[in-house]
């Protein structure tokens, strides 16, 4: 039930804050563009981790990369980046395995950026949205 409830209140506040903060956010993102392509990829990721959907984030952004004239096969490659659902740990995955785990290991620490599924995600989507880059770039 925590779980479900959590949800909701990310998905809502999600949609608050991008909803109120659309013209800021659309104008800072392609300023950023703009400068470094590849930067793309941290949007993407902070999207996913608020949103807590890859299809939804990718619903978003791709037509948006798209707009702003960044190639096909640099948003391709991106496409691993929109996996942020570790980041915040309230996922109903993540908090199911920390309310399950006897053993005291999965948990979250005293901040809330440190509990146990952040350096595994990070690695996780760091080396396959650079792998991902690379290969798109050799390929197409």
């Amino acid at each position: 039930m925590i779980a479900v409830v959590s949800i909701f209140g990310i998905a809502w506040m999600s949609d608050t804050f991008v909803t109120g903060n659309k013209i800021y956010l659309i104008g800072e993102i392609k300023a950023m563009v703009a400068y470094a392509p590849w930067t793309f990829a941290l949007a993407m990721f902070a999207v996913s981790a608020f949103v807590k959907s890859q299809a939804a984030t990718l619903t978003i952004m791709i037509p948006f990369g798209l707009a702003l004239g960044l190639p096909v096969p640099l948003l391709l490659g991106l496409m691993p980046s929109s996996y942020a659902y570790f980041f915040f740990a309230f996922y109903p995955s993540d908090l199911a395995a920390i309310n399950m785990d006897r053993t005291g290991t999965t948990c979250i620490g005293k901040y809330l950026l440190n509990h146990s599924f952040m350096i595994p995600g990070m690695i996780g989507v760091g080396v396959s949205t650079t792998v991902s880059y690379f290969l798109s770039l050799l390929f197409f």
